[in-house]
């Protein structure tokens, strides 16, 4: 019912594309994660005349994306960094280390170059750094890349000569940064008056580990440079007055915010309504109809994540998930009690327990524990409790839980096995 073609876009990575979706019901433009950067330096140009020309015939919904829709100031090129870069990369009297995201080709080849400029080998480090070079490389959407020495050569490399450019910067763990800062990784190791840069933009949820990186740096006496001041790094997302760019050179119909918390979405949803364009927030999960003058609710669809569990998915919010992590953290107990058909007892219960401590605070096996204090529970307990099932799982399930509080501080998960013998 539909057809797909892929519009060229600038962003921090080269080769991106908007969507272009046909339908019986006029043309939708998504625009993917996109900024409007005529001098990206790796990979096609923003061109504001093709999207113009692509959105002539009408547009019926902009689906465009809400990144940055809180940075007031028009998005900046990614050329504009290269003084910069420069000249601190000239001023480092010591080994200089920078890290940004490896897919950020454009970024890498500034880095490697104002190294170059500077006197320096470059050395890349960590395998997605590589791994995208050398990728980008092959498929001809980098050219002009400095030569590279490997590891082995760079440690004999004087420190005043040498630029690593690493992966890592949003502090995970096992990336070259996070090695680095910690010690040594592939034979080299920082030490006082080295330089390191992050050229880069933290993702919000990732601050713990890389501030984890920064002081690690700062005990080593590394000179750590972030971009507070925005001298190093450009976003790949499209600021405010971007989007407004976008929404006047496509001439939507309505528009639909994406990519972006719910804040994002809705100061979206509201710079399109100020400029006359119907919106509408669309959560994960909604269906929207787009077929008339304005968005609007179709349906609701459930989402979220999905796990393989053996050979069978199951849903975040199914239970299992919840369950098992319950049994690892609180352990299992299991009730086995039998009655005769007036309500006796035959026998006494016993119990099995799994993930417990097998002793408790009174030095007694908690198994012997739990099954004494049952056994006096059911003593007291009158007909009408232990002539009803649900009553006597709830009052095995409260002993049990108050036992194992008292003498291993846990309260368990707890099964409930009531056998009824019917005699004729």
């Amino acid at each position: 019912p539909f057809k797909v073609g892929f519009l060229p876009i600038s962003h921090s990575i080269p080769e991106s594309s908007g969507l272009v979706i046909d339908t019986p019901q006029g043309r939708l433009l998504h625009t993917g994660d996109f900024k409007l950067d005529e001098t990206p330096l790796v990979g096609e140009a923003f061109d504001p005349q093709l999207w113009a020309d692509v959105a002539r015939p009408g547009v019926k919904a902009l689906i465009c994306d809400s990144t940055n829709v809180f940075s007031g100031h028009e998005g900046r090129s990614e050329a504009s960094l290269c003084a910069n870069i420069d000249a601190l990369v000239e001023s480092a009297e010591r080994m200089v280390v920078a890290t940004t995201f490896a897919s950020n080709i454009a970024r890498v080849k500034t880095l490697a170059q104002a190294g170059t400029r500077a006197g320096r080998s470059i050395c890349l480090m960590g395998r997605a750094m590589r791994r995208m070079v050398e990728t980008a490389l092959e498929a001809g959407v980098l050219n002009d890349f400095p030569t590279v020495v490997s590891p082995e050569d760079a440690q004999n490399i004087p420190r005043e000569n040498l630029m690593l450019l690493v992966t890592g910067s949003q502090g995970e763990r096992r990336a070259a940064s996070a090695q680095l800062a910690r010690g040594k990784f592939q034979g080299i190791s920082l030490k006082e008056g080295d330089m390191f840069l992050f050229s880069s933009k933290t993702i919000p949820g990732n601050e713990r580990g890389v501030i984890r990186i920064i002081n690690q740096l700062s005990e080593k006496g590394v000179d750590v440079v972030d971009d507070n001041d925005g001298l190093y790094h450009v976003s790949g997302h499209a600021n405010r007055p971007d989007l407004k760019r976008m929404h006047q050179i496509t001439q939507p119909q309505m528009v639909i915010p994406m990519h972006g918390e719910h804040r994002h979405l809705r100061a979206h949803s509201k710079l399109a309504q100020d400029s006359g364009l119907p919106a509408l927030i669309c959560v994960n999960g909604m269906m929207l109809d787009l077929s008339g003058n304005a968005p609007k609710v179709a349906e609701y669809i459930e989402t979220g994540r999905r796990y393989l569990d053996g050979s069978i998915q199951v849903g975040a919010l199914d239970g299992v998930v919840r369950d098992r992590i319950r049994l690892a953290l609180n352990g299992h107990v299991i009730v086995n009690v039998i009655l005769d058909d007036e309500n006796d007892m035959l026998g006494e219960p016993w119990v099995e327990t799994r993930g417990l401590s097998e002793m408790g605070h009174a030095g007694a096996p908690l198994v012997d524990l739990l099954e004494e204090d049952l056994s006096q529970f059911i003593g007291r307990a009158g007909g009408k409790t232990r002539g009803d099932d649900d009553k006597m799982e709830h009052g095995f399930k409260r002993v049990v839980r108050q036992t194992c509080q008292a003498e291993i501080g846990k309260s368990p998960e707890v099964t409930v096995i009531v056998s009824r013998l019917m005699y004729p």
